[in-house]
């Protein structure tokens, strides 16, 4: 695709050099869809015939990198002002644990140290804040054996 788009043509022209250099289509029965479709771009984001050939050339390479098929569909749905660049940080590919690796990490000195350091503080710090002890909870245990004891007399 050639970089560089001179000023001044027709739409006609924009949409011949998209179907036949960018697309490899035939122009003869599709030139007219893709100026409609030039128009289009340059009318609804107020760009400039050249500008809304890049647009669509721009559209037509993500959509062909994302494996979206285009055809004269994509073009008549309108699906090419749709289209948007697939984000650097999205979604990272998922790659499976080796769970071989994990077991060789977790056999070594080190990380049984670490793993026994890390039992010691949860141990301690579940002992100081859930557990604390409540003498309201003794009493009540001492009501409640004061009265298994009476029913069991009677």
């Amino acid at each position: 695709m050639s970089e560089d788009i001179p000023d001044g043509l027709h739409p006609m022209q924009y949409a011949t050099h998209l179907l036949e250099e960018v697309l490899g289509w035939p122009s003869k029965g599709n030139a007219e869809m893709m100026a409609d479709c030039i128009i289009s771009v340059s009318k609804s984001k107020k760009l400039s015939h050249p500008q809304a050939y890049k647009y669509i050339a721009r559209a037509i390479k993500l959509a062909r990198e994302q494996c979206i098929e285009v055809n004269r569909f994509w073009f008549q749905g309108g699906e090419y002002m749709n289209i948007r660049p697939v984000a650097e940080n999205g979604i990272k590919q998922y790659t499976p644990i080796d769970k071989e690796a994990v077991k060789r990490e977790q056999s070594t000195p080190e990380w049984e140290a670490a793993s026994a350091r890390a039992r010691e503080a949860l141990k301690k710090l579940a002992e100081a804040k859930a557990f604390p002890k409540n003498e309201v909870s003794e009493a009540r245990r001492a009501e409640l054996r004061a009265q298994a004891a009476q029913m069991e007399e009677k």
